[in-house]
């Protein structure tokens, strides 16, 4: 029970670290002007499809790990209900920021662009969603056992 409920917790923050470190490599790699579309506070293509594919690998990545530590599908289980909870806590203090409004200045900061901006709501709402179902695939189909042939 104790080797279930410690494997959650660290493939929880597996999954988190590697997601913010993701996310931190996009937006110092390349900044705020290569990632929203020039002069609004959209996201270009680039991380429109980044960030979900973000989200969907750490959580594959994640169901993977806790199925292969915790051998059992319980605790994989256990994790995707914790994405959702967690995520859906996030999706709802997201979507109560207001979005920014006016144009976006050239040269901001990621810290600035951070403050000022809020991720979009499908994203907000697809986070938890994706992500548990991307560790439910990783660790109950990914990480099943096979049969020799």
């Amino acid at each position: 029970m104790l080797r279930s409920v410690l494997t959650v917790v660290a493939t929880y923050i597996a999954m988190a670290v590697f997601v913010v470190g993701c996310f931190m490599g996009l937006w110092f790699g390349l900044g705020p002007d290569r990632l929203l579309v020039p002069g609004t506070w959209k996201g270009n293509m680039l991380l429109c499809i980044a960030a979900p594919g973000i989200t969907v690998i750490g959580g594959l990545i994640g169901g993977f790990a806790c199925a292969k530590i915790a051998r059992g599908p319980k605790p994989v289980i256990a994790l995707a209900g914790v994405v959702v909870l967690l995520g859906a806590v996030s999706a709802f203090f997201t979507l109560r920021k207001p979005e920014p409004t006016g144009p976006r200045e050239a040269g901001m900061t990621v810290q600035q662009v951070m403050e000022k901006g809020r991720e979009p709501t499908w994203l907000a709402i697809f986070n938890p969603i994706g992500g548990a179902g991307a560790v439910l695939i990783g660790g109950l189909f990914m990480a099943a056992p096979r049969k020799p042939r």
